[in-house]
């Protein structure tokens, strides 16, 4: 082969060119590159077989189209002179296998190569802009890799042999504090999640925490500059907003926070044990090997015996005070005083409750953060060691002597029909005493939630079913209203279920006050619902009717996180959503990868993020349609009867007519499927 000039004109693309797909975005930026700094490569080519004076080109297609591109656009002449090496008349019989071997055995420069050469560019002086242009490539290409560039070292190391990915590099990349990306290495570098990009980016995006959240609040900003923590705010934020940079610095002092307050709870010497959690209640994980542990209620002193009840009679003359009382001050003095007893009165009151010494040591809770930042402890009590099952008696006894011969043995038929009378009699009595009838309906539902195993021996068939829950929901996911009705189970007493055996643990039972019965009552029935959702297949009319009639506002209970909600629907869902709370954001988001949206999102509506006020009142209120209760619209005329099949059951009469109603009256379903067909159309 030789090298010589050729004029462009007579230069055709040979039909054994192996390439034959190129895109046109890769021929401008070649144009551009081939502008900027000339042909850095000849093309190879051979004579034409068929026509004097012309040459085909073998190797260097996409050169050909670029420069004819730059002659078309008027950047250089229409007979510029191009290198190119022409082949001999051997070479040339091999001109398909050239072509195929100048493609494949090419090998494109390395990402890390890549940012390198950027990051020398800029060195030089060159700008972003300047520098994109002459490469052929957008300025955020650029500024992507020279991110890439400043990557911590051990990272880019990584990236440059070949053991990450460049998407895997990107997400460390996405933040650009080096500690940050360093502590995220460190963590995932020998896990399996560290070819996972996505668990990657969220873990460097949720490494700084707001300034409003709790463990910033017990930290305090003071302490967490002082020990070197660093904060980021924008042009909009307030005094005590913004992000706090450096999360371990902020941990670690929280954490010896709540140790702190853990030592004190310790030294009261009521519990074995206590632990403490960054979080704002205590997650499944944590209490993997611990079992519930019910602290059981045991006598007063005579001394706060005594005191509970002078405090009780001081209510009542309060009261009487109140309602005869005219005078501003002295009714703002009695209700003060009240607090203060009704306070006073309950404290005492705990103090009834005990753990025996021998299980002490296997008894503990654990300290977490209020939302005001303050440590608190969990309402709920663990233990490290088993509950005792409560052994059931296996022998017949009440009067009957154990061991009756075998003559005495009566037919099968005959139990059977004596024991139905037997029953009606024991029911007959049992109808006319509405007060023994509530505590065994009470004592049969409230005794499977004490946390005594108990078999039912009792005869008495009242219980709660199964609830047919929905399968697949992760045990660890726990909720405010998990915790608030843990919070109500552990306030109850709980000691009347472990006597020996079933009518002991009754008769304990109905020794209770009416409003401790009244309560467990309460939350036994709570624990007989049903799952169910607003519409859909698992719509439950009843339920939200209550709910409505109760005024409950499910946003103060039930907050939509990234993991139990955001990350299970769609991503132009997702932006649907944004788009109600501000018209704004999904512009704002749309290039966003799905786990990064799910995390805004979710911080968003937990009142994490800095926004207006507007926006942030509408989103820390925003919750799906499915999870509201509202009551439904009661028509004059009912469009259908009820009509009895076959079954027995009411079958109600839906047409056409109540499709269409079904989807007026759920808009917000119907946008949000709408916009992510607009969305997924325009994508």
């Amino acid at each position: 082969m030789q090298n010589q000039p050729i004029p462009f004109n007579k230069l055709r693309l040979s039909p054994a060119n192996a390439r034959k797909t190129f895109t046109q975005a890769g021929i401008d930026a070649l144009a551009v590159s081939i502008d900027a700094y000339g042909l850095l490569q000849p093309v190879i080519v051979s004579p034409a077989t068929d026509k004097k004076s012309f040459f085909d080109v073998h190797a260097g297609g996409r050169r050909w189209r670029a420069i004819g591109q730059l002659i078309k656009s008027g950047k250089l002449p229409k007979n510029a002179m191009i290198d190119a090496r022409v082949c001999n008349d051997e070479a040339a019989a091999l001109a398909e296998e050239i072509s195929l071997a100048e493609n494949i055995i090419r090998e494109a420069m390395s990402p890390a190569d890549e940012c390198r050469g950027y990051r020398a560019a800029m060195d030089k002086g060159e700008s972003e802009e300047e520098l994109a242009r002459r490469m052929g490539v957008t300025v955020r290409h650029v500024q992507g890799r020279l991110r890439l560039a400043d990557l911590a070292e051990p990272i880019f190391d990584a990236l440059a042999e070949g053991k990450i990915t460049l998407d895997v590099a990107k997400a460390y990349g996405s933040t650009s504090d080096r500690d940050t990306q360093l502590a995220a290495w460190n963590v995932f570098k020998d896990s399996w999640q560290g070819d996972q990009p996505h668990t990657i980016r969220r873990y460097v995006n949720d490494s700084a925490i707001e300034a409003s959240s709790a463990v910033a609040k017990l930290v305090g900003e003071e302490e967490y500059l002082a020990a070197g923590g660093r904060i980021e705010r924008d042009l909009f934020a307030g005094e005590g907003e913004g992000q706090w940079l450096d999360r371990p610095i902020a941990e670690d002092i929280a954490r010896a926070k709540l140790e702190q307050a853990a030592d004190a709870i310790m030294a009261v010497g009521t519990l074995g044990w206590v632990r403490v959690l960054l979080a704002q209640h205590v997650p499944h994980s944590a209490t993997d090997g611990l079992h519930d542990y019910y602290i059981r209620r045991g006598e007063l002193s005579e001394e706060d015996q005594a005191r509970m009840i002078a405090i009780e009679e001081r209510l009542q003359s309060i009261e009487e005070e109140l309602e005869d009382a005219t005078d501003a001050d002295v009714i703002s003095r009695l209700e003060a005083e009240n607090e203060a007893l009704d306070a006073e009165h309950t404290e005492i009151d705990k103090r009834s409750y005990v753990i025996p010494e021998d299980e002490r040591p296997h008894v503990g809770t654990f300290v977490v953060l209020a939302s005001d930042g303050t440590p608190k402890a969990s309402h709920r009590y663990f233990s490290t060691k088993a509950p005792k099952r409560e052994k059931q008696s296996q022998r017949v006894t009440g009067g009957c002597a154990e061991g009756a011969a075998l003559e005495d043995a009566l037919p099968r038929s005959l139990e059977e029909q004596l024991a139905k009378e037997r029953r009606d009699v024991l029911a007959l009595h049992i109808a006319h005493d509405p007060a023994l009838a509530l505590d065994l309906t009470i004592f049969r539902l409230a005794r499977k939630f004490t946390g005594y195993a108990a078999y039912n021996d009792t005869g008495v068939m009242v219980t709660i079913g199964e609830l047919f829950d929905p399968a697949g929901v992760p045990a660890a996911h726990s909720t405010a209203a998990q915790d608030g009705l843990d919070a109500v189970r552990s306030g109850l007493p709980c000691d009347w279920a472990g006597a020996d055996d079933s009518f002991s643990a009754f008769m304990a039972f109905r020794e209770l006050d009416e409003t401790d019965k009244a309560a467990w009552l309460a939350f036994a029935v709570s624990q007989s619902l049903q799952a169910s959702l607003a519409t859909g297949d698992r719509a439950n009319r009843f339920q939200s009717e209550l709910g409505a009639l109760l005024g409950i506002d499910t946003a103060e209970h039930w907050r939509p996180s990234a993991d139990a909600f955001f990350d299970k629907i769609r991503k132009p869902q997702i932006l649907s959503i944004l788009g109600k709370l501000d018209p704004e954001l999904p512009g704002r988001y749309a290039s966003e990868k799905k786990a990064a949206l799910s995390s805004a999102a979710a911080k968003l509506c937990a009142g994490e993020t800095i926004v207006t006020p507007e926006v942030k009142a509408r989103a820390q209120s925003w919750i799906p349609d499915v999870m509201m209760f509202r009551a439904a619209e009661t028509p004059d005329e009912p469009e259908a009867l009820p009509v009895d099949d076959d079954s027995g059951e009411d079958q109600p009469a839906i047409d056409d007519a109540d499709d269409e109603q079904i989807d007026e009256a759920n808009p917000a379903v119907n946008d949000v499927d709408q916009a992510g067909a607009v969305l997924a159309n325009a994508a």
